[in-house]
């Protein structure tokens, strides 16, 4: 009898192992995972810094794990804190970060005019099924493919949550709703509050390779008009106080300026004369420049009569004597000579018998009569003529010459 129940037994022993083997790990992860972990880090996806820390690889239970996984701490090279850390695989680091700088930081300057600094995920790596129901299709999260994001913490302290915004001021709302439909041109599947009852509070992005190539992004996408991007004040800079819009601003008091005149400045000093040289002691002080006659203005033009049209006269009227030229005028005295130019006076201080000035010194004392050049006087001497010699001479003999 016992041997019986043992036959019986046996199968469903077996059926059971197979079930479990299949449930925790006989299955292996898709190629294509691998390859996109190793492409996006062959691009530099990812490069290893103080917030992207590189760990080793994790491997099960079953499929679960990544071949090259990161810590991430921060995104937006170290501007955006995540919080808390994530254990992510490469791509959707990668695809996290552009998103943070291209879409949300832009929607955060335009809806509340200061950026993000942080940023509260609820899921990164996590070895279940979809919305962690037990029995259910693996999740993206299983692989490090997959981030939620529960809230975003702006530069005043302000955190705007999912489960709160989604519906709440206009700004909040306005920026939820612009990352959503940013996070929709960037990741093939998005679901945020309304997709259904598991995403209520936060917002899921992945890069799940679905059949066909479609993406799925719900609810549909229906990003509210931006008010004008106001420039974000400095990281840590205490924010404006502005007055209520009900008081009215105070026009701006002026007072009539009094002009009070300035006391002269005192005259500069005259400047001391100069002391005597040594030159000016030897040769005595220098003369004076002689003023200078300004030229006698030109003649006035001589008047001129207009004939009257229609008359003939017999001859032209003799001009007035004003017109006349100056040398036809006779003034009854004889013309006086030019005055002869003035030599200068003889320097004082010098020695009796020197000369200084153009005189020159004379070289000769050759006549006065040859020529000169400047002020040495040249003597020109002429070939002596030839005299009858005193010696006596033969005396001529005939039909000798």
């Amino acid at each position: 009898m016992s041997r019986v129940s043992l036959w019986f037994l046996l199968p469903a022993l077996l059926l059971a192992v197979a079930l479990t083997g299949c449930r925790f790990g006989l299955e292996t992860r898709d190629p294509w995972r691998v390859e996109a972990e190793e492409q996006c880090i062959a691009q530099k996806g990812v490069i290893p810094s103080a917030f992207m820390e590189p760990i080793p690889a994790i491997d099960g239970p079953g499929m679960c794990g990544m071949e090259h996984p990161f810590r991430v701490t921060a995104l937006a090279e170290g501007n955006v804190v995540l919080e808390p850390a994530g254990k992510l695989a490469c791509p959707v680091i990668h695809q996290v970060d552009m998103w943070v700088q291209d879409v949300v930081q832009p929607a955060a300057l335009a809806w509340f005019g200061q950026p993000v600094v942080a940023i509260s995920q609820m899921s990164a790596y996590s070895c279940r099924g979809m919305n962690g129901q037990a029995g259910a299709k693996i999740s993206e999260h299983a692989f490090g493919n997959a981030l939620d994001v529960g809230a975003f913490r702006i530069a005043d302290g302000r955190w705007v949550t999912v489960k709160n915004g989604w519906k709440g001021t206009q700004e909040e709302r306005g920026f939820l709703l612009q990352v959503q439909a940013g996070a929709c041109e960037r990741f093939t599947t998005v679901l945020a509050p309304g997709s259904n009852v598991f995403h209520y509070d936060h917002i899921h992005v992945d890069l799940m390779r679905h059949e066909k190539g479609r993406t799925i992004c719900k609810p549909a996408p229906r990003p509210m008009p931006a008010p004008l991007i106001a420039k974000a004040p400095p990281m840590g800079a205490p924010q404006p106080e502005f007055a209520p819009a009900s008081a009215p601003a105070e026009a701006p008091s002026y007072t009539p300026a009094v002009y009070t005149p300035q006391p002269q400045a005192a005259p500069p000093p005259p400047a001391p004369e100069p002391q005597p040289s040594f030159l000016s002691n030897l040769f005595g002080p220098r003369p004076a420049p002689a003023p200078v006659a300004e030229p006698p203005p030109p003649p006035p033009p001589a008047a001129t009569l207009q004939r009257p049209a229609g008359v003939i006269t017999s001859s032209p009227l003799p001009p007035p004597p004003s017109s006349l030229p100056p040398a036809t005028v006779s003034s009854g005295r004889a013309p006086q000579p030019y005055p002869a130019a003035q030599q200068p006076p003889s320097p004082q201080g010098v020695p009796p018998g020197w000369q200084v000035g153009p005189q020159g010194v004379p070289m000769s004392y050759a006549p006065s009569s040859n020529p000169e050049t400047g002020s040495v006087k040249r003597k020109y001497y002429t070939a002596p003529i030839p005299q009858a010699s005193t010696l006596p001479l033969p005396k001529a003999k005939a039909g000798e010459d």
